[in-house]
């Protein structure tokens, strides 16, 4: 009988010893998973400043290319209106000039 209760004993310490070592392990990991935690965190915070960054590029390019099509807009209806009118040397003149102007700003943006 004490045979069995010294066992029972050793047992006992050999289980709660590999619930210690379980238990050990687990908090290693633990800390290892909450490390690749932060570090995902902080690479998806990156990330985000970058689109941020990329989507403000892409709104402006949206709003220059609005105004380049507004203003070859603009530059038709006077061509048009011109040529029905008769056009001068001079009315052709400054129509080419504006017409430079839009595709100085275009070459300037891209």
């Amino acid at each position: 009988m004490e045979l069995l209760i010294y066992a029972l004993i050793f047992f006992i310490i050999v289980q709660n010893q590999f619930i210690i070592n379980f238990t050990f392990k687990s908090l290693k990991q633990n800390k290892k998973i909450m490390a690749n935690l932060t570090e995902l965190n902080d690479a998806i915070a990156a990330l985000q400043v970058t689109v941020d960054a990329e989507q403000a590029q892409i709104a402006e390019l949206l709003a220059t290319n609005a105004g380049v099509i507004t203003g070859l807009n603009d530059q038709i209806a006077i061509l048009t209106q011109q040529l029905a009118d008769g056009i001068t040397p001079e009315q052709v003149q400054a129509s080419i000039d504006a017409l430079n102007a839009i595709k100085a700003d275009v070459e300037a943006t891209v």
